[in-house]
């Protein structure tokens, strides 16, 4: 890893065993937004866009999509309904919904990290 992506890094506080995942996701134009090497429990990677690289390799990672349920839509709606406000009047800008999927546009990947894999 170079110097400069090391400091970056450092700046963010991205977590050791999962740098060189961060590094090949930011290589194939990946946002990162939120990220964890797992300590005790799941590691997970929060990110969008990209070149669809990680969508075929992340199980080298031991990460797994997770996919949206019926509950990512209803959440926003009733937590702006709650307040008898009508949804429609509002943007939903969340990056990801209770039972942990990724929405609008984002995706979130969880698994036992297989750590120092390169690809």
């Amino acid at each position: 890893m170079e110097k400069d992506i090391i400091e970056v890094m450092d700046q963010l506080e991205i977590d050791g065993g999962i740098r060189n995942l961060v590094e090949q996701l930011w290589v194939h134009s990946y946002r990162t937004f939120d990220s964890c090497e797992g300590h005790d429990f799941e590691a997970y990677v929060l990110c969008n866009e990209g070149d669809s690289w990680f969508e075929s390799n992340a199980h080298k990672y031991g990460l797994k999509k997770i996919k949206n349920m019926g509950c990512c839509i209803r959440e926003f709606q009733d937590e702006v309904l709650k307040h008898g406000l009508d949804p429609n009047d509002f943007v939903d800008r969340r990056k990801s919904c209770k039972c942990g999927a990724g929405i609008n546009g984002y995706s979130v990947y969880r698994g036992k990290l297989i750590p120092n894999q390169k690809s």
